[in-house]
């Protein structure tokens, strides 16, 4: 039994809230995982919820979302950082700003870019079911494309300048979308070797292994 005049308090574990079929949730638990701060995780079920509160409080009704000592940390990066904040050991992090070589800063530009185009396309054809072959995803659709052709043919030469790190927010969030293109087809992949053979290798990593892709599914009545 406690001791009454005890007042410790436990903080309660960190919670990510966001989605498993989701390219930026995924990107902030590798970085989770990489830098050792577990993590509780809440999916989100239904995302066609107008409502706050469904998004752990995000207004702008956007995935992920961190719960950390008491306060809420929207967006991706903004939780990626906070986490490396937060890691029991320190490690050495690449961040956008750490990056001299401009042709660097236009490829993490450029990811962010395609992930976005990405929630465009898959949103919108396949969870919103509005036509394909509207302008407005079109344009999208050709802008992801040429993407994705820069990245590949600039690729090796990017990532081998790379300052020494443990682990960087370019190749983690490049990783999470190469491989978020292959789980919901939007664009083929096929023409793009640089960049699948980097999602590859990356995809050792215990990080990435344990945060693959899948579709949340609803607890059952009774669960």
């Amino acid at each position: 039994m406690s001791d009454a005049n005890d007042t410790t308090r436990v903080s309660p574990a960190p919670r990510i809230t966001g989605r498993s079929s989701s390219h930026f949730t995924r990107l902030v638990r590798v970085f989770a995982q990489e830098l050792g701060v577990a993590c509780e995780f809440a999916p989100v079920y239904d995302l066609a919820s107008l409502e706050a509160r469904d998004y752990a409080g995000n207004p702008a009704l956007k995935l992920p979302v961190l719960a950390i000592d008491g306060a809420t940390v929207f967006g991706a990066e903004n939780i990626c950082r906070v986490l490396a904040e937060s890691a029991p050991e320190r490690r050495r992090v690449v961040w956008p700003e750490d990056v001299r070589e401009l042709q660097a800063r236009n490829v993490q530009e450029l990811v962010w870019h395609a992930m976005q185009a990405q929630v465009q396309l898959s949103f919108g054809t396949q969870i919103a079911h509005l036509p394909a072959d509207s302008i407005y995803f079109a344009k999208a659709a050709a802008g992801l494309r040429n993407t994705l052709a820069w990245l590949d043919e600039r690729l090796v030469a990017v990532i081998e300048a790379l300052p020494p790190r443990d682990l960087s927010l370019l190749e983690a969030s490049l990783f999470c979308l190469v491989e978020h293109l292959a789980f919901r087809t939007t664009v083929p992949l096929a023409p793009y070797g640089q960049l699948t053979a980097f999602a590859r290798e990356f995809g050792q990593r215990a990080s990435a292994r344990s945060t693959a892709y899948r579709f949340d599914a609803p607890p059952s009545a009774g669960e």
